[in-house]
């Protein structure tokens, strides 16, 4: 089975061929509520440092490449369909033991539902049920081999050369210490991506995850990050940069991520 969802997430990250145009998501993690005209596919991959990430629930932590992180997305009317996942993450640990560790990241199956579309004072509103699914496994100690679930409003609105928009939802996550139990967290982001020209945006946002409970075991506790990035057109295709920080504990120092999306048409 874990094969299989490798195959799957594979196919997602490593489909790059395509037709110029713009892309709405990347450098971002917020979702943006706005989803892909009907028969369009946007197709998107990068790679990532993050210094003194961590890794509760194994206790490592180390400086973290992601490479070909991406993923492939579908316009089917009103909804879009996304695949997402890493192919590789190494982690150079620095503490809580030594040497390289490498894995699969988790890949992620969600669905886009646009119930609003922007109109006069009316903000675009999407709904977004997200599975992600153990690709990285715990023997490696980049994961948790745990099952979570996400369902999460969009929201968004214009304002003058910005778009601002926003997330809010709840996640069900494995409890990855407690056997036949789980956590239970608020997921939030808020984010804006401001056109300078026809071909340059900058992007930044906030988002995270808050566990009510005071006291939530490894792998439950409150996460959150920052990113600030520019976005330009160029040779055939979209190009991204931003740089990144944790705001807890528990996420990583600093870092950075760069990538390129794509988008064609499969069907009018």
């Amino acid at each position: 089975m874990k094969s299989a969802r490798r195959v799957l997430f594979l196919a997602g990250t490593l489909l790059w061929p395509a037709v110029s145009a713009s892309a709405q998501q990347r450098p971002l993690l917020t979702e943006d509520p706005r989803v892909l005209a009907d028969g369009v596919m946007v197709l998107e991959n990068g790679i990532g440092y993050f210094n003194r990430a961590v890794f509760p629930v194994t206790g490592l932590v180390g400086n973290q490449l992601s490479i070909l992180d991406g993923g492939a997305h579908f316009g089917f009317g009103r909804a879009e369909f996304q695949m997402r996942g890493t192919l590789r993450n190494n982690l150079w640990v620095t503490e809580g033991g030594d040497g390289l560790r490498a894995d699969w990241g988790d890949g992620e199956i969600s669905t886009k539902v646009a119930l609003t579309r922007e109109s006069g004072k009316l903000p675009d509103i999407a709904f977004q049920p997200m599975v992600v699914l153990p690709n990285a496994s715990n023997e490696d100690g980049l994961g948790t081999d745990g099952t979570h679930f996400f369902a999460r409003l969009l929201f968004g609105k214009t304002a003058g050369p910005a778009y601002v928009f926003g997330n809010i939802g709840l996640g069900i996550l494995d409890d990855a210490v407690r056997a036949a139990a789980q956590q239970d967290v608020m997921v939030y982001g808020i984010a804006t991506i401001i056109d300078l020209s026809p071909r340059v945006s900058i992007a930044a946002e906030v988002q995270g995850r808050t566990n009510p409970q005071s006291n939530p075991t490894l792998g439950g506790e409150d996460r959150a990050e920052s990113r600030f990035g520019v976005r330009w057109e160029a040779v055939g295709m979209d190009w991204d940069v931003a740089v990144t920080a944790g705001l807890t504990d528990f996420d990583h120092r600093a870092g950075f991520v760069i990538g390129t999306s794509k988008r064609f048409t499969l069907w009018q």
